[in-house]
């Protein structure tokens, strides 16, 4: 059996959505070769082995009992290989695992930095890397890279905490006027975005935007339907894509399927898309090529607008998109014919083969 380190929760304010989307793929990873073991992140960035039931995962309780501490040991030799330590009774031993799938979201999961703890231990992960995480999560280097590679983005702007008013005028006139986004710099979700048609509302979303991140992207707000290409593989050995899908707001007009009471209250999510054909072909187009520029392999999801007038416009890339049995990622790839068990089975596989 391979043993599938699952990596959940974080430090992130997207703590309760790592939750779900661990219950339901801990529940889609075939068993008849893989065993999970469970590393559970508490909100102060603690990391636990979790033996208990599944059940309590999503709500939390898991962190009450059935936990051990873990830490992760670099390697130092062919003799001291790295990898999962356990606190047992007082004791360190050795927490044998075959590879890593996190399935965390934001900041301190999604950006990097457990990605390259798992690399300078001499743990194989499942997912997009170092840098293509930490640039996936960085709104502003992420656009530059998506316009680079020729895929046209909004004009995007960032400001620091503690901005001078000068400059917070400035980058509205910089992002061709009102109305704007305004969003943390380095997330991967609606959490603190918000649309600003005039001065009080902008002041009002810089204050949430930055309660949230130092670093803030104030964006052109793009007129058009969202639209999202879930990606499998790399420019090396290949990629693979689920159907494309479309999001129809209902409700306040922003796009939250994190709403934990009702996901859909507000949205309407179409796959496959109901697009022109030529306008299906150029969004998937885009979309493997911010994949590709952005470095990603393993997975992700891109999203992209497409206006009116047929334009596809970038919009962000989710290095570890939402694994619920509502998100988009999966129902993306469950239309193309790829159940999640099946998805998760050839992320491994791929992965140990390298």
């Amino acid at each position: 059996m391979i043993k599938v380190a699952i990596l959940f929760g974080g430090i992130s304010t997207e703590h309760d959505i790592s939750l779900k989307s661990a219950d339901n793929v801990i529940a889609q990873l075939p068993r008849d070769r893989f065993e999970p073991v469970l590393i559970g992140i508490d909100r102060d960035g603690a990391w636990f082995h979790y033996s208990g039931d599944v059940a309590d995962i999503v709500s939390g309780a898991w962190e009450d009992h059935d936990v051990n501490p873990v830490v992760l040991i670099p390697g130092c030799s062919e003799d001291a290989r790295g990898g999962f330590m356990e606190l047992v009774q007082g004791e360190f031993v050795e927490l044998p695992v075959d590879v890593a799938l996190p399935v965390l979201h934001g900041q301190g999961g999604e950006d990097g930095t457990v990605q390259g703890t798992l690399e300078a231990c001499g743990v194989p992960y499942v997912g997009c890397g170092v840098l293509a995480s930490a640039v996936c999560m960085d709104k502003d280097a992420s656009h530059r890279l998506a316009a680079a590679a020729g895929v046209r983005s909004p004009k995007c702007e960032v400001l620091y905490r503690g901005a001078s008013d000068e400059a917070c005028h400035a980058v509205i006139e910089k992002c061709g006027g009102y109305p704007v986004f305004v969003k943390p710099a380095r997330g991967g979700s609606s959490i603190g975005v918000s649309k600003a048609s005039d001065e009080a509302a902008y002041r009002a979303a810089l204050d949430a935007a930055f309660a949230l991140d130092e670093k803030v992207a104030v964006e052109e707000a793009i007129t058009g339907v969202e639209v999202g290409c879930a990606v499998m593989g790399d420019s090396i050995h290949g990629i693979t894509m689920g159907e494309v899908d479309e999001i129809v707001i209902t409700g306040d007009g922003f796009f939250r399927i994190h709403l934990e009471k009702d996901p859909g209250a507000n949205t309407e999510l179409r796959c496959p898309a109901e697009l022109p054909a030529d306008v299906m072909a150029r969004v998937r187009e885009a979309g493997r090529t911010v994949y590709e520029a952005l470095g990603c392999s393993g997975f992700a999801r891109v999203d992209l607008f497409v206006t009116p007038e047929g334009e596809v416009v970038f919009n962000e890339v989710n290095s570890t998109p939402g694994m619920t049995y509502y998100s988009r990622f999966p129902q993306m790839m469950r239309v193309a014919g790829h159940d999640l068990g099946e998805v998760l089975a050839e992320l491994i596989d791929a992965k140990l083969r390298r």
